[in-house]
């Protein structure tokens, strides 16, 4: 270290130079460091969406599901296989470790679905839904146009917004949702094609045939060619009518003859209102996953302007849901907390330091450990979000702790110079404590590096933290061990007493003093006292509440509302219409959007009965109501209840669609009944939710809606189409096309395309006795009604079909609120202990939702912070080469457990996995300064001084600089516990912890530490 410190010192010039330019490269880096609210902890999954129009729920399981998860067994490194089947439509969604690359998964899921495909319904195509995440819808918009129709709006958004919106960097996908799709109906009429002996495939395969281009290759003539080409695509409705089906004897019987031809819509499977004034069409810009959402959403709406000015006029492009919003609400939060604490810190070490130039090398070196984190933050890939300026929040005050150490033994030093050379004086009082302080970085650094190996949402949440700190410390511990000598050594001038200590100081120490001299009077008597604290402390902690993680704000609030499995579509649009209209009268809501039923990319795929309420607010400090948003939620809660028929379910925009990609639940606690037959399940989820609804806290409690679903079957007689010589594959195709409708082709109008589907007018199909009525030709040329080949049942099967791991599940969802989730489910399991004594073989129960994340994070961390000791413990052992030191600093993290718990209790904070990081993050500070003194103890032992007198000595000189690295500390994050806003929830509790244990592994250090270092050593002193 001598050679290390001799040469800063003799090119102190230059180190200045590369510090300044440092700085400068900071500054640039945070200019570009990408900005985001927080880190996306969607996991890695691909999802294959598979439309089978026309299938049942269960159909679609059997025929389509099963087959694609089949193949998906043995792919490497999948975690989970899950999967729904709602009528019309199979979603499976492959989850692969978070080591593996997103493109090599897609690929992966790719080649399997190549040998799924063969065994699929023929017509039924697998596609994987777009490469995007939780966070990836960052703008939402809806349209209006006075004059214009939802047809015409959808057209324009379909055809005209989206594609430009698509083209934009970043942007993976736009989800067009609501609305109506034009479609040309071809309605066949029945008795036309009895009449002229036509068969309903007739009129399909004549459409697809009579609708192409084609090429002719091309003529040359001389030195000029010619292409050739025959045209034949339709251009209107005319040309659909005029397609020949037959011709005899000089007579055409056309499209015209048999059928009207009209515009129609395609068949919705949902719609989106907004704020009570009916029905809107809506779009959903979704970024490509690992982009810059600030930056993606500034391309978009930098692109607005100009695709509003190519609409008709009249129409409009309404924001409703911008995540820059956000962000800055996030990013300021913490930026606030970040700036008020630096402030806090600058303002003691300027009261506190007596040396004027010192205290300003001190504060300065603050600045520049900040630049230095946001440059290795650049090249580490972070972005500036809620978690890493969190992480540097935390960090804001142990930053300066080194430079705090250094700048005071220089500035006492130069106080007692008595003429000895400057550079020399330096040298001697950087190395005097420069191992210390080395090492006691070094202590932060690496008992943060087991939280690295976290997993899962906490690992994605917590990782970037961990490494914003550990960057921050290495940082400072450069800054503090480099620049802090380079610059005291131009600042220092005179003959060396201009240490001045201030009167605050002198009587904080003479107060200290005193003290001290009584606890090293009583030494047995101050150590019984802390063991009984310890103890009394100890005995509160099971009273602390567990959860996974605090409720972050997201400044809105999202409704999942579902209603009975039959409800129709225009139906759930009214009935949310008229709980919009409800919402609008609460004067903290903005806007109100509901979106039912699913959009054209099934990612979230919802019936008919279901609807996302969102409902955005005004921010809060504009809010004249009193209320808090949880006040807010139960005031909505209980006027929403009033609309009949509906379930709610609160929660928030992003934690809605976060919880969904992740474990396929919307709710904090999920209880899942695993097992073979549906009814079963039902029953047994019925009676888990009437338990779950009897415990305190449970709020919206529902279980999965699978039953319920009232179809028609068309059940074929056997025998009877066998006489016929009908197959069952007949029967099946002429029911799809004349109920379901077939679309035989498509119309290209410019860069529009819609499509021609023949179908029988509603008059033939809208009845049982007209389905019973429809003709079906045999190879005889004979027509029989299907009613006499076979037979109508109205039956009620399920409203979906969920599994996971190849087995089916129900799920039993519940919110909890007023109390802590781990002593939720611990009353829950102990309810739930009947039933799950009673369930047969094949039948199980498993918990999962916010709950198993905090079950996995929780036992994580159970290993992380015995290992976060043990590396202390060798840190330790390495620096102060002694057993009994080392053993004797680590006795006191027990007792920064005191303020730190006491802490929580007061605050009331939940034992989660931030006030879990908070602790690690105390253990760390807190043997700083225990290594600092024991140190300076064994020093002045070392330089035969007696016990007495080197505890007594050593505590005086070394006062200033532990108060000052504690205040700073604590000070730095006093912030985090005031602070109000979006992603103040999640970094109060680890500032809590660190304020509370700090404050009292500090008064220990000074107290009881060294009663104990001469309790310890006293007897082999004599």
């Amino acid at each position: 270290m001598r050679i290390f410190i001799d040469f800063v010192l003799r090119n102190r010039m230059l180190v200045m130079i590369a510090v300044m330019l440092t700085a400068a490269l900071g500054v640039l880096a945070w200019t570009r460091l990408p900005i985001d609210a927080f880190p996306d902890v969607t996991n890695q999954q691909v999802m294959v969406l598979t439309e089978a129009e026309g299938l049942g729920p269960e159909d679609v399981e059997r025929q389509v599901t099963i087959p694609v998860e089949t193949v998906m067994g043995g792919l490497p490194d999948v975690k989970l296989v899950r999967s729904l089947s709602k009528s019309g439509l199979s979603q499976v969604v492959v989850v692969f470790d978070d080591a593996v690359d997103t493109y090599f998964a897609r690929q992966l899921v790719v080649e399997r679905l190549q040998m799924a495909r063969e065994q699929l319904p023929p017509g039924v195509e697998p596609e994987l839904g777009p490469i995007s995440t939780g966070l990836g819808e960052i703008l939402q918009y809806t349209l209006r146009g006075n004059g214009h129709s939802l047809m015409e709006l959808r057209t324009m958004q379909d055809w005209i917004i989206a594609p430009r919106l698509r083209a934009i960097a970043g942007v993976n996908e736009v989800n067009s949702f609501g609305g109506e799709v034009r479609q040309v109906e071809v309605a066949v009429r029945p008795e036309a094609l009895l009449a002229y002996d036509i068969a309903l495939a007739e009129v399909s395969a004549a459409l697809a045939a009579n609708n192409a281009n084609t090429g002719g290759g091309f003529v040359a003539q001389g030195w000029e060619q010619e292409n050739i080409r025959s045209v034949g695509l339709f251009e209107d409705l005319q040309d659909v009518r005029d397609v020949v089906l037959r011709a005899e004897d000089g007579t055409a019987v056309s499209i015209a003859d048999v059928a009207d031809v009209s515009i129609g819509r395609v068949t919705r499977l949902g719609a989106v209102s907004r704020d009570g004034e009916g029905e809107v069409v809506a779009g959903m810009v979704i970024m490509l996953k690992g982009e810059n959402s600030k930056e993606v959403v500034e391309r978009v709406k930098a692109a607005l302007p100009s695709i509003e000015s190519s609409l008709p006029e009249g129409v409009a492009i309404d924001l409703y849901y911008d995540r820059t919003d956000l962000v800055r609400a996030v990013t300021g939060t913490v930026s606030k907390a970040l700036l008020q604490g630096g402030v806090f810190v600058i303002l003691v070490l300027l009261l506190v330091i007596g040396n004027l130039r010192g205290a300003l090398v001190a504060a300065l070196s603050l600045p520049i450990t900040a630049l230095v984190t946001f440059l290795m933050m650049g090249a580490a890939g972070l972005t500036a979000n809620l978690m890493t300026l969190g992480g540097l929040a935390v960090a804001i005050g142990m930053v300066v702790d080194g430079a705090i150490v250094i700048t005071e033994n220089i500035s006492r030093h130069w106080a007692e110079a008595r003429g000895r050379e400057k550079l020399t004086l330096i040298a001697d009082a950087v190395r005097e404590v420069g191992r210390p302080i080395v090492f006691s970085i070094l202590i932060i650094v690496i008992v943060f590096l087991p939280l690295l190996t976290l997993e899962g949402m906490e690992g994605k949440m917590f990782r970037p933290l961990a490494l914003t700190l550990i960057f921050a410390m290495l940082g400072s511990l450069v800054v503090a061990m480099i620049a802090v000598p380079a610059a005291m050594s131009f600042l220092l001038r005179g003959k060396g007493s201009e240490e001045k200590e201030t009167r605050l100081l002198i009587w904080m120490r003479d107060g200290y003093l005193r003290l001290l001299d009584l606890a090293m009077r009583r030494r047995k008597v101050t150590l019984t006292v802390a063991l009984l604290m310890l103890v009394a402390v100890l005995a509160f902690v099971p009273r602390l509440g567990t959860e996974f993680l605090p409720e972050l704000d997201e400044g809105a609030i999202a409704i999942n509302v579902v209603r009975l499995p039959n409800a129709s579509l225009d139906g759930s649009v009214r009935t949310s219409s008229f709980m919009e209209q409800r919402v609008l009268a609460f004067p903290e809501v903005k806007t109100a959007v509901s979106k039912t039923g699913r959009a054209e990319i099934s990612e979230d795929p919802m019936g008919p009965e279901q609807t996302d309420l969102l409902i955005m607010l005004h921010p809060e400090r504009e809010w004249t109501t009193g209320r808090d948003k949880a006040e807010l939620v139960e005031a909505l809660q209980a006027d929403l209840a009033a609309v009949p028929g509906q379930r709610l379910a609160f929660s928030q925009p992003i934690a809605l669609r976060v919880n969904e990609l992740i474990s396929g639940v919307k709710s904090d606690l999920a209880v899942k009944v695993f097992g073979p037959d549906i009814e079963s399940l039902k029953g047994y989820a019925d009676r888990v939710a009437s338990t779950l609804r009897g415990l305190e806290g449970a709020e919206d409690v529902s279980v999965e809606q699978v039953s319920g679903f009232s179809q028609l079957d068309i059940v074929p007689d056997r025998r009877a189409i066998a006489r016929h010589q009908i197959g069952v594959a007949d029967i099946g195709e002429i029911v799809e096309t004349a109920l379901g409708g077939t679309v035989a082709t498509e119309i290209v109008d410019g860069q529009t395309r819609y499509g021609v589907q023949v179908r029988y007018p509603e008059s033939a199909r809208n009845s049982e006795e007209a389905i019973l009525d429809i003709l079906l030709p045999t190879p005889s040329g004979a027509r029989v009604p299907l009613g006499q080949v076979a037979e109508l049942r109205r039956v009620e099967g399920p409203a979906q079909v969920s599994r996971e791991n190849g087995m089916r599940r129900v799920v039993v969802e519940t919110n909890v609120r007023g109390r802590d989730l781990g002593g939720f489910v611990a009353d829950a399991q102990t309810a739930l202990a009947d039933i799950t004594a009673e369930l047969p073989a094949g039948y199980w129960l498993e918990y999962g939702g916010t709950f198993a994340n905090q079950q996995r994070a929780m036992a994580r961390l159970s290993v992380v912070v015995p290992l976060s000791i043990l590396l202390i413990f060798l840190m330790l052992f390495s620096s102060l080469r002694s057993l009994g030191a080392a053993g004797l600093v680590l006795v006191n993290l027990p007792f920064a457990l005191i303020g730190g718990v006491l802490a929580m209790l007061i605050f009331r904070i939940n034992l989660n996995v931030p006030a879990t990081v908070g602790f690690i993050a105390l253990f760390g500070t807190a043997v700083q300064n225990d290594m600092v003194l024991v140190t300076f103890i064994e020093q002045l032992r070392a330089e035969g001084m007696a016990i007495g007198d080197a505890v007594r000595t050593a505590c005086r000189l070394r006062f200033r600089a532990l108060l000052m690295t504690a205040l700073t500390t604590v000070l730095g994050l006093l912030p985090m516990l005031y602070a109000m806003g979006p992603g103040a929830e999640i970094q109060r509790p680890l500032a809590v912890v660190v304020i509370g244990g700090l404050i009292s592994a500090t008064a220990l250090t000074m107290l009881l530490l060294p009663a104990i270092y001469e309790l310890a050593h006293g007897r082999r002193d004599v």
